[in-house]
């Protein structure tokens, strides 16, 4: 068991830290804002005036990325679902809008590399794992990425070993569904009272919430401009502002 301490508020004893991936262990904020004009783009080669509407719906805000918009926070299904509804609301059918912008997607990401490359982990948080990892606290990942690319993110950056379980946005229940929360307490033999979530949304303090979570901090740290946060019990800017002792 360990105790975190941050902002003047104290989590103990806590068993379990789970994480979420992008934009708390990941830095994507750049990679998303360009995933989210390529596939606008993809989608307004059939539909021009469709622009600038994906681009507010997918959260491009000028030269930055909304941190709780759809692109930062929703799955790749969520959003996909989004930009199908703007291509419904042209007169088309929907199970046609749906294979037009499952095609348009699939195209768009075909202009980017693999995205664990372009998306290493953000200054100190490989050190905040490595510190909770050992004083024996388990640690999960809870992500609205697909699963494939948790393991391709922990696989690139040497992160597997730190790691108990993960779970991906393709595996429902998804955040915020407490269910996820429990699922995973469960893998990792550990009372949901006894773990702390750590994210950059206000669907993972929503989750820890509703799960029974011992608490939640919110962080701030992946993104040029902070998300708001309102389900959290702390925020931080830093991984250096939390302190990890034995409980």
């Amino acid at each position: 068991m360990v105790r975190l301490s941050c902002r003047g508020h104290a989590f103990e004893p806590v068993a379990a830290v789970v994480f979420d991936k992008d934009g708390t262990l990941a830095d994507v904020a750049e990679y998303l804002k360009e995933l989210a004009i390529a596939r606008a783009a993809a989608v307004a080669d059939h539909f021009p005036n469709l622009k600038q509407l994906l681009l507010q719906a997918f959260g491009v805000r000028g030269e930055h990325l909304d941190a709780g918009g759809l692109q930062a926070v929703g799955t790749r299904q969520e959003n996909l679902i989004a930009a199908a509804a703007l291509v419904a609301s042209q007169g088309v059918s929907w199970i046609a809008a749906l294979e037009l912008v499952s095609t348009a997607f699939e195209a768009a990401e075909l202009k980017f590399t693999t995205k664990a490359a372009l998306t290493p982990p953000l200054p100190r948080v490989i050190e905040l794992v490595q510190q909770l990892h050992g004083m024996n606290c388990a640690l999960a990942i809870i992500s609205g990425d697909r699963r494939s690319e948790i393991e391709a993110f922990l696989d690139t950056y040497h992160l597997k070993p730190f790691f108990q379980c993960w779970q991906g946005g393709d595996e429902p229940p998804t955040k915020p569904d407490p269910q996820v929360l429990l699922r995973v307490c469960d893998r990792l033999g550990v009372r949901p009272d006894q773990t702390v979530v750590i994210g950059d949304a206000d669907s993972d303090g929503l989750m820890a919430q509703q799960g029974g979570a011992a608490g939640s901090i919110g962080v701030t740290w992946g993104w040029h401009r902070p998300p708001v946060l309102n389900y959290c019990d702390c925020i931080l800017a830093s991984p250096l502002e939390m302190q990890i002792s034995a409980d």
